[in-house]
């Protein structure tokens, strides 16, 4: 037996959109940009994102929609996978 898997490699920028498995653990390199994930070809979960920057200063905290994503985080700044129907950000 053998399942296919669907593969995500790809630079992402702010407001770029992707569809993902919400059952899937993305990874993003701040370095290079690249967002990857991998997960069952026939999930049948996937729901699109914006790929959003929050900036959090010196807080503790910040707050994000139900269902986001928490790629990266560190020295102020966030990288998250925000559900495209949620997304409250500028155009």
């Amino acid at each position: 037996m053998s399942n296919e898997i669907r593969v995500v490699d790809r630079q992402i920028s702010a407001f770029d959109t992707v569809e993902v498995s919400e059952s899937a653990t993305p990874t993003y390199d701040r370095d290079d940009g690249r967002l990857r994930a991998a997960y069952t070809a026939n999930a049948d979960d996937e729901r699109e994102y914006v790929f959003s920057i929050y900036r959090y200063g010196d807080a503790d905290t910040f707050s994000v929609a139900d269902g986001a994503k928490i790629l990266d985080y560190g020295e102020g700044v966030a990288h998250v996978l925000t559900p495209a129907d949620a997304y409250e950000g500028e155009n």
